[in-house]
């Protein structure tokens, strides 16, 4: 007899079903699709039951009790006082005393006697009561079954970090039952931290790195003095908003938004300032684009998600979690929100009739009647074990906001009935709803969660509140990057191999999906989140995530099949990256928003209006539209990189498309005039201070279509000539191409892995384009097909010295000459001569033009197509904050290793190759000589004078 559930409604977690049929019962749990089988009964012919028992209960507590040492000591083991934690979250641990009996091969049932203990067995009964009498039994056995479920690559890590962290656990629950006065804490009783007020004067905020701090820096008079006054209809001014923002410096390498939203309007009174912190926490967006015309989709409706899993298998996405924010217009938001206020939405929020649970509040609240004084300390533990349990902000700047206001007063968390379902009350926003679950069916956690939203909307309605929404911006949060669809998805994914093999966070940044940097090596899990919820709605943001974490599993089982990957990733498949740009080229009559770009090409395109018009249905005798050479300028919208945006498809885009290629190129920053004095210095072939120098040439064939626009056919025809070429240029060179490529039929597969990853590392091969910018230009297609390096040989043993060209990476041919030392003239020559050989043996030699240089696929290297590189050491200089200003005036860019200085020459299409290396090598002489002064104690700027630098 088989019995299967074929549906039921929400239960509660922790149910299960026991079913009875004849003398034979089975349990488990009470879950849509649970089968139970009964084997037919032996000598009972044709008296088969009439009926079967079906038993629904709840599981109260659960504890797994070891047995350790039992097997070898035989007897029993007497377990006092065992305490057995409660499964539902407001229960009490069941206490109870057992006793567990096994019987030794020394004892006699009949005789009633026992052996004597052998002298192993004696050490195991001291063994196992010293750990009794020392309660580390459950310790050591959540560890071991952690280890074994995680099976972390480094499992001594693993182990100590585990200890330290339940050595913490331990220390803090020593103090448990000592609260501490939070009244009496900085931002934490009456008023948030002290600091800049409405009645203030606007300090000095040059050294502030928030946007709203350099909002209010280059603001006008006029905004400065808005301040104080106006105020929101709740009362909220501008200054409470910027408050953190002001109060709090930031770091320059985070963006930082530096203020908070004190109710809905604050967003539409105060958009002078908070439009820009909103495009700079959500890139793409823009305030003009966006409102009654474009207004925000509002859809979560779980029947659209699509029922696909995120993964089939069940073996590859361990834990999903959802969160959504919800605030609730007619209130103040968290940060600046009434004691009275803040009690009003936690009663909101207890009367939810749709929404099952139980409700903790945080420990010394007393603003819940029913729970006066806050949740016992074994819910606290129990919150603070399964991470469901949020504690007073630590960080000053929500401090400095007034987040922490009135702590821990009607805050508190909502345990739902329904599985993995809870609210936090009153932490950042009005309300958090969260939905764990184990596994990727990311629909029906999806329902659970828009369930307990829908719950609480209802709650609140009754009481004439409702959800705060804007059309501009979504659902509203109090701070400004979690607006829009106010829902971020996680998922636990288990990919070693697609981790080991790629760059998970640019990869995921093709999928829209966001990837944790700090992804755990101690755990071997991969933490993926939603991207963007901004002009998003909720059910686009679950398809997407599913969609992106299908595509995770799919390239991990690839690779565990040892299948090539690069196919389905997007932009290294057969079509380039999808952008706001058609990939057919064709250009919209409208430009796209630019407003936010920082490409130069989007920079000229945006200034002027009739350059794009103008060119807009222009192409080229070979077919390349405006639209191919313009895809990427739409990409980067931060950042302070240099980027064109602008790429050529072929050899005559300089001509068809001339005026944005001479507008783009004119943007390009000079370096400094220097005095005769200056121009005399030179870096010396034997200089101390440099380690090795590198030249890097460009070159691309005359008459072939380059990277963007060429066919696989075109790609493999560069392929055969260049190749062809240098072996008979340098008999004993080596073609290897890229693992997985079928273009070279000597090497069909091109290099294995294992020599793929050597070579990278030694920088004498490439791997795949993850910039979205490239990949949308579509530098990337077909990869890794007809993709390889030519490794020429080296003159010396010195592991510096090493001459490479790549083929069909970006250009068609890239050239790379490294020696040790200080030698660059001797490096350029060696490149050179390289290069002249191979345009020697073409029939059509590399694309040339007469005003534009050299030409290559990014038009930042037009001209000739070279970038020279040195590694100085340079401690005393590269110290100083000027540094980085005095590279920009000499023409280069710095970069860090470890004990050197990388700097590489600006791109400078105005100059020839000589001109270029003439002027580099000045550069790097002076930047020598500077540190030289340095480091005999001379006047610096007596040095920058002599230059016509200061």
């Amino acid at each position: 007899m088989d019995i299967t559930v074929d549906e039921v409604e929400d239960l509660p977690a922790n149910t299960f079903l026991s079913v009875r049929y004849g003398d034979a019962r089975k349990q488990a749990p009470f879950r849509k699709g649970e089968a139970f089988s009964f084997a037919p009964r032996a000598n009972k012919g044709n008296d088969l039951p009439k009926a079967f028992t079906v038993d629904v209960f709840r599981k109260v507590g659960s504890k797994q009790v070891s047995l350790a040492g039992i097997s070898a000591v035989g007897g029993s083991i007497c377990l006092e006082d065992l305490e057995i934690p409660s499964l539902d979250i407001e229960g009490m641990p069941v206490k109870a005393s057992m006793t567990a009996s096994l019987q030794t091969k020394g004892e006699d049932p009949g005789a009633g006697k026992v052996t004597e203990p052998s002298r192993k067995q004696e050490v195991a009964v001291k063994a196992r009561n010293y750990i009794a009498q020392q309660g580390v039994q459950p310790v050591l056995q959540e560890m071991f079954a952690q280890l074994l479920e995680h099976r972390p690559p480094d499992p001594l890590e693993f182990l100590a970090n585990f200890i330290e962290r339940k050595r913490d656990e331990a220390e803090a629950a020593e103090g448990m039952d000592d609260l501490p006065d939070f009244s009496e804490e900085p931002g934490l009783g009456e008023d948030a931290m002290p600091g800049f007020g409405p009645e203030q004067e606007l300090p000095d905020l040059s050294r502030h790195n928030s946007v709203a701090a350099k909002v209010l820096h280059g603001g006008t008079a006029e905004l400065k003095s808005q301040l104080a006054q106006p105020c929101t209809a709740l009362g909220i001014s501008l200054a409470s908003c910027v408050k953190a923002g002001i109060d709090c410096l930031g770091h320059p390498s985070l963006t930082l938004g530096g203020a908070y939203a004190g109710d809905a309007e604050s967003y539409e009174l105060f958009q002078e300032v908070f439009d820009p912190i909103i495009a700079a926490l959500h890139p793409g967006w823009s305030a003009p684009t966006f409102g009654e015309h474009y207004p925000h989709p509002i859809d979560g409706n779980p029947v659209k998600v699509t029922n696909a899993a995120a993964d089939g298998t069940g073996q590859h996405v361990i834990f999903v979690t959802m969160e959504a924010r919800r605030n609730l217009a007619g209130f103040r938001l968290p940060n600046c929100c009434s004691k009275d206020e803040r009690r009003e939405v936690e009663k909101i929020l207890t009367s939810a009739q749709g929404l099952k649970g139980a409700y903790l509040p945080l420990r010394g609240s007393n603003s819940h009647a029913p729970k006066q004084g806050g949740m016992a300390g074994h819910q606290e533990e129990r919150l603070k074990k399964i991470g469901m349990l949020f504690s007073d902000p630590d960080s000053q700047v929500k401090l400095a906001a007034g987040f922490g206001r009135h702590w821990p007063d009607a805050r508190g968390v909502l345990v739902g009935d329904a599985p993995g379902i809870f609210v936090w009350c009153n932490e950042e926003d009005h309300l958090r709803f969260i939905a764990r679950q184990q596994g990727g069916t990311m629909k029906a956690l999806f329902a659970r969660l828009t369930k307990a939203i829908l719950a609480v909307g209802d709650a609140a309605a009754t009481s004439g509140h409702a959800y705060a929404v804007s059309k501009r911006h979504g659902y509203i949060t109090a701070c400004p990057s979690r607006l829009g669809c106010a829902l971020r998805i996680t998922a636990s994914l288990k990919i070693p191999r697609l981790a080991g093999a790629f760059d998970l966070v640019s990869l995921c940044k093709l999928l829209e999906l966001h990837c944790d940097s700090t992804n755990s090596a101690s755990t071997g899990l991969c933490h993926v989140s939603s991207g963007d919820g901004l002009s998003m709605s909720e059910v686009d943001m679950v398809n997407i995530t599913v969609r992106g974490c299908q595509r995770l599993v799919d390239l991990e089982q690839r690779l565990e099949k040892g299948e090539p990957v690069f196919d389905a990733i997007p932009g290294l498949g057969f079509e380039a990256l999808p952008g706001i740009m058609s990939a057919s080229g064709r250009c919209p009559k409208k430009l796209p928003a630019a407003g936010l770009c920082k490409t130069l090409a989007a920079a000229c395109l945006r200034d002027n209006a009739d350059l794009y018009a103008s060119l807009r249905t222009q192409e080229t005798p070979g077919g390349v539209k405006l639209g191919h050479c313009i895809r990427s300028a739409f990409d980067l919208v931060g950042g302070d990189a240099l980027c064109t945006g602008l790429v050529l498809g072929d050899a005559n885009c300089v001509d068809t498309f001339s005026d944005l290629f001479n507008a783009v190129l004119h943007q390009l920053p000079r370096a400094a005039q220097l005095t005769d004095a200056a121009k005399s210095v030179a870096l010396h072939p034997a200089d101390p201070h440099c380690r090795w120098v590198r030249v890097e040439l460009r070159r691309n064939l005359a008459g072939k279509k380059f990277a963007p626009c060429c066919s696989k056919d075109d790609r493999r025809e560069a392929e055969r000539v260049l190749v062809s070429a240098m072996l008979g240029i340098v008999g004993d060179g080596s073609y290897a191409p890229l693992a997985c490529s079928q273009s070279f039929p000597d090497l069909p597969g091109g290099v294995s892995m294992e020599e793929q990853k050597r070579l990278c590392q030694e920088g004498k091969l490439f791997t795949e384009p993850r910039i979205a910018a490239a990949l949308e230009a579509g530098i990337g297609r077909d990869w890794p097909d007809a993709r390889g390096a030519f490794l020429l040989p080296a003159s010396t043993s010195d592991t510096l010295d090493q001459s490479v060209g790549w083929i069909n990476q970006e250009d068609h041919l890239r050239l790379r000459c490294s020696l040790p030392g200080a030698d660059l003239q001797a490096a350029f020559a060696q490149a050179q001569g390289m290069a002249d050989g191979i345009e020697a043996a073409l029939e059509g030699g590399f694309a040339k033009h007469d005003r534009f240089g050299f030409l290559t696929v990014d038009a930042l290297h037009l001209g000739p197509a070279a970038q020279l590189t040195s590694a100085l050491s340079l401690p005393l200089l590269t110290a100083r904050p000027d540094f980085m200003d005095l590279c920009a005036r000499l023409g280069l860019v710095p970069t860090w290793s470890k004990t050197f200085c990388e700097l590489s020459s600006y791109p400078a299409p105005e100059l020839s190759g000589e001109e270029l290396l003439e002027q580099t090598m000045r550069s790097f002489g002076l930047l020598v000589q500077l540190e030289t002064t340095l480091e005999k104690g001379g006047e610096f700027n007596a040095v920058l004078a002599e230059w016509g630098q200061i």
